[in-house]
């Protein structure tokens, strides 16, 4: 079965969505989806101005935790470095 380059294209700007959504800042940040499988790569940081008690990390953890749920999402790998500060 061929690869549908459009629909993974689709899915990497769904999932740079939902990260904006969580107020993280994800400017340095690259997603690769292939098939199905999400992989992240870069740098994600607190957004300017984000005043949230809740850790970078434990946000990102929830994240990959929602994206694995959308329809034809297969495996999410996390590859990214977060930063705290």
């Amino acid at each position: 079965m061929p690869r549908d380059i459009a629909h993974d294209k689709q899915m990497a700007i769904q999932i740079r969505r939902e990260f904006n959504r969580a107020g993280l800042d994800i400017s340095r940040l690259e997603v690769v989806c292939v098939s199905g499988n999400i992989s992240l790569y870069g740098w994600i940081r607190r957004a300017r101005g984000d005043v949230s008690n809740e850790s970078v990390e434990a946000r990102v953890q929830r994240l990959i935790d929602r994206i694995k749920r959308l329809p034809g999402v297969r495996d999410v790998v996390n590859y990214a470095r977060i930063r705290e500060g």
